[in-house]
This record gives structure tokens, C-alpha cells and sequence, in this order.
């Protein structure tokens, strides 16, 4: 486990090095223009919403009904793109974090794949049904253990705050494995093993997934957290520099991330010895 750990972490290190070393910095701009196309689709359904609730009292009632149910969608879609926004981009963002896994795989172990349509839908397909699998298998555990944590503190009168850091504390630690599963789960593809091989193997190697999920998240969700808790303690422009930052940090931690898991997985089995891929002669 503490082996595993200090791997995670070690690969972000590997990571930022072999990008400069080998100029993969120009995948940053993928994840940039994803994030405002993102942003911006979310903030389009903010202001449908407003729109739809300009109803006045001499509209009749098909017209208020029709704003009623535009209100709701508009409602519904700004809060799934906000609040789900890092699962989105992850999704959308599946086919250039393949490329650039397959890129630093063919430098490090000179494995080469063959470009394959079908296999390329398959492995989009492949990477929508976990993110969803993970997704639900997230968000039961967290609110069963939210539930479990309730029930102990009405029943031994358990004082808020040590409950509130627990279901804290509990929600992060889960988040991070799940999030490092996704990453490793495209080099775990590549050596063709079934998502069910593929969980028990993140089960094995669970504290190099905790550590690789815990630096992506919190400088891909917590930073812009933090920086909103501290909006009211700067100048808008301050404020705005920071905004600015922190979108910038979550549209590139993606492919640091990236990067690392497959520098981490080549210790962890060696990827040089996966019999499903074609060699090439690109050194390191």
C-alpha cells in the first residue's frame, strides 16, 4: 500500500518531466478548449433559465406552463453540467487522453497500436460505461456510508462536526480511487483486460490509485472551490486572475495525470511485455 502510495505521487514528478522533456505540453490546449466549451454551454442553460422565468400574470396558462417546464429542464441541465462538469470533460476528453497514454507508452516501451475504428468506439464505449459504473459505485458508497454515519450519530448522539468531517474525509478518500481507477483503466484497456480484471487489479495497486486520484482531484475540483470560498476577500480583478488560474490547472491536470498513471503502470507490470501491441523503434 505505502509502496503503491509513494508510486502515485512519485509518477506526478515522472510526469512533469517527461512532458517538457518531450514537448507533450501541446495536448494542454485539448482539455482548455473543452473546459470553456464546458463552461460556456453551462452558463447558456443559466440564462435560458432566466429567460424562461420572465412568465408575467397576463400570460394565459399554456404560455406559463410551457415557461414551467423550459425553467425546469434549463434548471436541471445547468446544474448536471456545473455539478458534474469534471465527469463531463473526463468523457469528453476519453479519445485525446488515449492518443497522448498510446504516445508516452510508444516512448517508454516502444509499443505501437494500430489505429482500428472499431476498436476506437469500443474503447470510447468502454471508458462511458465506467465512468458511469464508477460514477453510481461513488456516489452508493459515499451516501450509504453518509446514511450509516447518520444513524450512529442520532443514535450516540454524535456531535455534528465530527460527523461532518468524517462523511468529509470519507467522500474525498473515495473520490480519489475512483478518479485514479478512470486514469488507469486506459493502459488496463490496452492490455485488453476485461473491466472486471480490471477492478481487481485497481484493488491490488489501490494506494497508487488513491495517490493519483488525490492530487487530480484536488487541483482539478478543490482549487475552484477554494478560490470561490475566498471570492469575498478580493478585489474583482484578483478574483478574476484567480478564476482564470484554476480553470487553466483543471484543464491541463487531465494530462499530467494521464501521463503519470501510464509511467506508473510501466513499473507496476512493465508494458514492454504486453503481447497485444506492435514495437516501434522511438526511444526515450
Amino acid at each position: 500500500m505505502l509502496k503503491d502510495l509513494t508510486l502515485g505521487f512519485r509518477s506526478y514528478i515522472m510526469a512533469t518531466r517527461f512532458i517538457i522533456k518531450h514537448k507533450l505540453w501541446v495536448y494542454f490546449f485539448f482539455p482548455m478548449l473543452m473546459f470553456v466549451f464546458i463552461y460556456y454551454l453551462g452558463v447558456t442553460f443559466e440564462e435560458w433559465k432566466m429567460q424562461a422565468s420572465t412568465a408575467t400574470t397576463e400570460d394565459d396558462i399554456w404560455i406559463k406552463i410551457i415557461r414551467a417546464l423550459e425553467y425546469g429542464l434549463y434548471t436541471a441541465l445547468a446544474f448536471m453540467v456545473f455539478k458534474f462538469m469534471r465527469y463531463i470533460l473526463i468523457i469528453l476528453l476519453s479519445p485525446v487522453l488515449s492518443i497522448v497514454s498510446e504516445r508516452v507508452e510508444r516512448i517508454i516501451a516502444g509499443n505501437v497500436y494500430k489505429f482500428n475504428l472499431k476498436q476506437l468506439i469500443k474503447d470510447i464505449k468502454r471508458t462511458i460505461n465506467l465512468s458511469i459504473r464508477n460514477l453510481i459505485w461513488e456516489f452508493g458508497t459515499v451516501y450509504s456510508i453518509y446514511l450509516i454515519v447518520a444513524i450512529f450519530s442520532w443514535v450516540f448522539s454524535i456531535p455534528e462536526h465530527i460527523t461532518t468531517t468524517i462523511n468529509t474525509t470519507v467522500s474525498m478518500l473515495i473520490g480519489f480511487y475512483y478518479y485514479g481507477f478512470s486514469f488507469i483503466d486506459y493502459l488496463n484497456e490496452r492490455r485488453r483486460l476485461t473491466i472486471s480484471e480490471s477492478v481487481i487489479f485497481v484493488k491490488k495497486h489501490k494506494g497508487f490509485a488513491l495517490a493519483l486520484g488525490s492530487v487530480f482531484t484536488l487541483l482539478f475540483h478543490y482549487t475552484n472551490i477554494y478560490f470561490v470560498s475566498i471570492k469575498d476577500d478580493l478585489t474583482s480583478n484578483a478574483f478574476l486572475t484567480l478564476v482564470i488560474f484554476s480553470s487553466v490547472i483543471m484543464s491541463i491536470i487531465p494530462i499530467i495525470t494521464i501521463v503519470a498513471a501510464t509511467l506508473g503502470v510501466h513499473e507496476l507490470v512493465d508494458l514492454t511485455t504486453n503481447p497485444y501491441a506492435l514495437k516501434n523503434t522511438e526511444t526515450k
